[in-house]
């Protein structure tokens, strides 16, 4: 099993809390980037510059493995889309892909550049890691599992795993499962 991460949390999640601490529990050395504070206030280039150095310095090989959570995968995505293909493996939990509608419970979710991973797997300019694994709630209203379906549907190496009956926040007990299986390869 690998020792060490790169993760990135959802908005306002700490790196040892939720997916983090199960990693930690897992003897994961976890590194990464908080969407808190100094980091949350910075513009959205600012935040993708930040995430593209800290791969390209130390995450960049066939070793690595990436984690994004809600919108830390939305983050992550952006900066690697400005890189050449990721050479290790990613794995996205409830990832924010674009926006999301949720018309049951009136949630509107529209980050910045929202159409741009779409466009860009539509266009085939979308840069193939080796290895992305997707794992979302059907019921999710942050990361639409229709959108989740059809952009891994055009990035070939990718596979998506949609859970029944779950939301945004996926069963604890679940993510350690898809933790533990991610981690051993």
């Amino acid at each position: 099993m690998v020792n060490k991460v790169y993760f990135l949390p959802g908005r306002g999640d700490k790196l040892n809390e939720f997916i983090g601490s199960s990693l930690v529990e897992m003897g994961i050395d976890v590194y990464g980037r908080e969407i808190l504070s100094d980091f949350a206030r910075l513009h959205f280039p600012q935040q993708i510059e930040i995430i593209k150095n800290d791969l390209k310095c130390q995450f960049w090989h066939e070793q690595s493995n990436l984690i994004g959570d809600s919108y830390g995968a939305y983050l992550l995505l952006h900066a690697l889309v400005e890189l050449a293909p990721f050479p290790g493996r990613i794995l996205l939990l409830s990832p924010v892909l674009g926006k999301a509608i949720d018309k049951k419970n009136l949630f509107i979710s529209s980050p910045p550049r929202s159409k741009k991973l779409l466009q860009l797997a539509e266009q085939k300019k979308f840069p193939i890691p080796s290895y992305l694994e997707i794992h979302t709630g059907a019921k999710d209203n942050g990361c639409d599992p229709l959108l989740a379906k059809k952009i891994s549907s055009l990035i070939s190496r990718s596979k998506i795993y949609i859970v029944e009956g779950e939301g945004h926040r996926l069963n604890n007990n679940y993510l350690k499962q898809v933790l533990l299986k991610f981690l051993a390869h």
